[in-house]
């Protein structure tokens, strides 16, 4: 492949992402785990997790969480698009494929605010 080719994680982005600290429930199948969000933007985010399991890219993941200063819980189902072993933890890339729309508009007035 050439290096024309190549992109980097932040190429392929769609958007910037903001830095952000927030539990998240993620539940693939029947199986449950608490992770910490490092950043999110509207189209997906980046979660530090236990170091145990790796995940699959696209696999799909359920993942609900509360915003920084808000009370309501967001429901997203996503995709996993990376997942990589970073010193203790992993860190796992999730792009988002159904957020309810006033989820969706909570995400990204956050993310504006951040900016």
């Amino acid at each position: 492949m050439s290096s024309d080719r190549r992109r980097t994680a932040a190429d392929r982005r769609q958007a910037e992402r903001v830095p952000a600290v927030f539990a998240v429930k993620k539940l693939v199948g029947p199986h449950m785990q608490l992770c910490q969000a490092e950043d999110i933007t509207p189209s997906g985010m980046t979660m530090k997790r236990p170091r145990g399991t790796f995940i699959i890219p696209r696999t799909e993941v359920d993942l609900s969480f509360a915003l920084p200063g808000s009370q309501e819980e967001i429901l997203a189902r996503g995709v996993v698009v990376n997942d990589v072993v970073v010193g203790s933890f992993r860190r796992t890339g999730v792009r988002f494929i159904a957020v309810q729309p006033e989820h969706a508009q909570l995400i990204a007035g956050y993310c504006r605010r951040r900016r």
